[in-house]
């Protein structure tokens, strides 16, 4: 058992139960919190977990779902069943997925977080959960004095849910300016690409459209899709770093050491994106583009996978339309017939025959059902990113209207002689 906490004073008189059989996954889990001001206990098994919260109060729970003699499902079960205040946290797999059920439905589990996980991820899980059980006990002792001093500290109570109510304001505040924030870095990061003299705005939107329209085709949910057409904006980032030849010439005229190189992008776009934790998802999808399926499969989870097998189509099948492959600039059949060479090697079958069988995905057309900019309303959603005459990215799908962000926008029409066609998530 191992303890550690801060300077801090937030949450210092709380802590946290860390359960694995892997002492590999519990000294990961005691140096991700080593730093923070609550007191962080660990335990090997499903039944030392037991021993330690018997004698001693757990806030949050954080436990792995595969374990000798008792699982993450039982153990939790249990936990509900005599420390129900304690706030659940389940580690899991995608293999796991009949244990992961068990432990939402008998543990009563609060969060999910698959392995491996992101580490700002599960540290936000763990602090939502102490700001949870926080509240919660603050709730309780509050109610516990307006019960005593009747009507006189009936004031304290409804001081106490203005605090909460103004508490939950400010969150949903700061998530609403952190998603506006993550926006406007991929707004700035696919402009750079669309000015720079040697890469194509034009190209780099097709692929993001395209890959968007594969990933809706195969039902995927909403962020999913989101990442996969960012990730379609974005292919080319790895070539900032790069000589200005490999963006100029057709692949195929590169000799076998420029092909080398060529292929190694995912190498800068990961230190280009080291710095942005909220876009590591889209960091995977471009690290991985340029490997065979095969070698794809083996190293990363089934939703990079499926991610790249989308943008792999959708990155190539532009770049035989644009003459980055070969020279000869192709036309809708003939890069059909090139990408079927790779079918089951560097091209997904599955993404073939969606692309074969609705070659109107690949159009670039203009939504002609959408809403002119001056019949916004503030809270609305935008459905499909909106891009200025030069392909340079205006404002990304997912972005909340504002009175402000309308004003801006109704501006630029006026001063760039542009209307756009508003498409909205209904």
């Amino acid at each position: 058992m191992s303890e550690s906490s801060d300077n801090t004073t937030l949450y210092s008189d709380m802590t946290i139960l860390c359960v694995d059989d892997e002492r590999v996954i519990l000294r990961t889990l005691q140096r991700l919190f080593h730093r923070k001001s609550y007191k962080v206990l660990i335990a090997n098994s499903g039944q030392d977990a037991l021993d330690i919260i018997k004698d001693t109060p757990i806030d949050v729970v954080v436990s792995d779902m595969r374990m000798p003699e008792m699982d993450g499902a039982t153990l939790l079960e249990k936990i509900a069943n005599t420390h129900p205040d304690t706030y659940r946290i389940v580690l899991s797999g995608f293999a796991d997925f009949e244990s992961t059920v068990a432990a939402i439905n008998l543990g009563k589990t609060h969060r999910f977080i698959n392995k491996p996980w992101d580490n700002d991820g599960l540290i936000n899980a763990v602090e939502e959960g102490l700001e949870i059980i926080r509240l919660t006990k603050e709730n309780k002792n509050l109610k516990d004095k307006i019960e005593k001093q009747n009507e006189l500290l009936k004031g304290l109570n409804n001081n106490l849910e203005e605090k909460v109510n103004l508490r939950t304001k400010q969150i949903r505040a700061s998530l609403l300016k952190n998603e506006v924030n993550i926006r406007a870095g991929e707004k700035m990061l696919f402009n750079f690409i669309a000015i720079n003299p040697t890469l194509s705005g034009g190209y780099a939107k097709k692929v993001g459209q395209l890959a968007g329209r594969l990933a809706e085709e195969l039902c995927l949910e909403k962020q999913a899709v989101h990442n996969i057409r960012i990730a379609g904006y974005l292919n080319e980032m790895g070539l900032l770093g790069m000589n200005s030849s490999f963006s100029k010439t057709p692949f195929n005229q590169l000799n076998s050491e420029s092909k080398k190189q060529f292929m190694s992008q995912g190498v800068i776009v990961q230190q280009i994106l080291s710095p942005a934790p909220c876009l590591n998802v889209v960091k995977q999808i471009l690290a991985y583009q340029y490997y065979s399926l095969k070698t794809i499969a083996e190293k990363t989870d089934d939703a990079i996978f499926t991610a790249c097998k989308i943008l792999i189509v959708a990155r190539d099948y532009w770049r035989f339309h644009c003459g980055k492959i070969d020279a000869n600039k192709m036309v809708h059949k003939q890069i059909l017939v090139q990408l079927n060479k790779g079918k089951g090697i560097k091209y997904a079958e599955n993404i073939l025959e969606i692309l074969t069988a609705k070659p109107e995905i690949v159009v670039d057309y203009v939504n002609l059902e959408g809403l002119s900019t001056r019949k916004l309303i503030s809270g609305m959603i935008l459905k499909n990113s909106l891009f200025s005459i030069n392909n340079l990215l205006i404002l990304a799908e997912g972005h909340e209207f504002t009175e402000n962000s309308i004003n801006k926008l109704i501006e630029y029409e006026a001063n760039q002689k542009q209307k756009f066609v508003v498409t909205v998530e209904s």
